[in-house]
């Protein structure tokens, strides 16, 4: 049984995880089994490009700041689902071996009108370099359980 569930959040909330490093070895590897653009798989022509060296594909930078909040918070959480992100933004690029410090925020919560067992958690989740710009970010609700009664 989960938890952890919607009363269980506020609004305000935050944590702050261990940063993650990629290698060029990471890097180049998941972008050719998942986005095999050159400027993320090809050192040589990387380098002819806009950022002179691969860059880290926006889905990797993606799953590495949301796995660790998903882990520590959502595993234990009685979450049923999400209708989708508002924000879903990539801001600078990652290189191997930039340090990204995965962050989450509580934004707002509300039960539901028209299904009151659950409530939507306002959430933002995003990534920051060290020099503490932000690299990806994403908002959105998630439905949460409210806990039972009894």
């Amino acid at each position: 049984m989960p938890s952890r569930f919607f009363e269980d959040f506020t609004v305000g909330e935050e944590w702050s995880f261990p940063p993650w490093v990629l290698d060029e070895a990471s890097v180049t590897g998941f972008a050719k089994q998942y986005d095999a653009q050159p400027m993320h798989t090809d050192p040589v022509a990387a380098a002819e490009g806009p950022y002179g060296v691969v860059i880290a594909s926006g889905w990797q930078t993606a799953l590495n700041c949301v796995a660790p909040f998903l882990e520590a918070v959502m595993k234990d959480t009685a979450g049923l689902a999400s209708p989708g992100f508002d924000v879903f933004r990539w801001s600078k690029p990652v290189r191997a071996g930039d340090p990204i410090m995965p962050q989450a925020k509580v934004l707002e919560k509300r039960v539901s009108k028209s299904k009151p067992d659950r409530g939507l958690v306002r959430l933002r989740m995003w990534g920051v370099d060290s020099d503490g710009d932000t690299v990806w970010e994403v908002e959105g609700p998630f439905f949460i359980l409210l806990r039972p009664v009894g």
